[in-house]
């Protein structure tokens, strides 16, 4: 049998005009349409969409959702099938785009760049640091220095525990670009301070601006990942610089932690330069993350008053 064609989208999570943040797919990076819009059409092909209402509930279904989602655009494509539902799509431009996945059960960001850390030791960070990709990056008023590194954001679609590489590779739902935001502490004491701490200030965790789909997403072990600040490339690298693949880090945590769909796991390159050689944030400062076929954000960092 030949195989169904298949065209490529992203979803997102978009406000207008101060709308509640609502879920949506993309095309060719231009136009969006909600995905309560076309849940009609989907229902008319025979496939039903459940968790309408956020990314995160999509994902609770995941391997039918992208089925039914997938079917849905082909659908959109074609003249006949598509032609009421085509006039509910709207500019991306007039949307403003919010973290795609906004209150994952689990955030794991790996530590690199730090002397006496082993490559690929992950910590948690904290739900509250997830801000859009057009975000203010709050910096405290005392902090030593703040520094930004680009990652992957690796989304998981399926509960797995104790996961083999394979299934971890099959668990992952799709992918985000994300800024991965730390206080530093003095550098004498860099390795022995509280990671959470460090990285758990709010919105020091940039995402988006789309969830991209695994099989929309190339080789993803051989992502670029682009960070500038002020203009001047700060962290260029490839993920395949890793010591370990995306997938294998997966199944390797998976072994002690339970995943659950929607969870969200950072992954940078481990050879990169240490943290404390990154250029340290200033108020009004510009962060620019991009990762290759996962979009782009652009970040104003402005000092707190508390």
């Amino acid at each position: 049998m030949a195989e169904m064609e298949t065209i490529p989208f992203v979803l997102g999570m978009f406000t207008v005009s101060g709308s509640p943040a609502f879920p949506a797919l993309v095309l060719d990076d231009e136009a969006a349409v909600s995905i309560d819009a076309i849940a009609p059409l989907a229902a008319r092909l025979g496939y039903a969409l459940s968790g309408t209402q956020s990314l995160e509930s999509l994902l609770g279904n995941w391997d039918y959702n992208f089925e039914a989602l997938r079917r849905t655009v082909l659908a959109l494509n074609d003249a006949q099938a598509g032609k009421y539902f085509r006039s509910a799509f709207t500019a991306i431009e007039f949307l403003t785009p919010c973290a795609p996945i906004a209150a994952p059960r689990q955030i794991l960001c790996d530590i690199t760049g730090c002397p006496g850390v082993q490559p690929c030791t992950f910590t948690t960070k904290l739900a509250s640091t997830l801000v859009g990709p057009k975000a203010k990056v709050h910096l405290p008023k005392r902090a030593n220095s703040v520094v930004a590194e680009g990652k992957v954001g690796v989304v998981l679609g399926r509960p797995i525990y104790q996961a083999t590489v394979q299934e971890a590779a099959s668990a992952i739902a799709g992918y985000v670009t994300v800024t991965d935001i730390s206080l530093l502490p003095a550098q004498d004491t860099l390795g022995a301070e509280d990671w959470l701490v460090m990285k758990s200030h709010p919105s020091f965790l940039p995402t988006g601006p789309y969830f991209v789909p695994a099989a929309f997403a190339g080789e993803a072990n051989a992502l670029d990942i682009n960070i500038a600040v002020n203009g001047e490339k700060a962290f260029p690298g490839n993920i395949s610089k890793r010591a370990e693949t995306l997938a294998q880090s997966i199944a390797r945590l998976s072994q002690t932690i339970q995943f659950f769909p929607g969870d969200l796991v950072c992954c940078g390159v481990t050879d990169g330069p240490a943290l404390c050689d990154l250029p340290s944030l200033g108020d009004g400062d510009i962060v620019e993350t991009a990762v290759s076929g996962l979009g782009q954000q652009t970040l104003n960092a402005m000092r707190t008053s508390e």
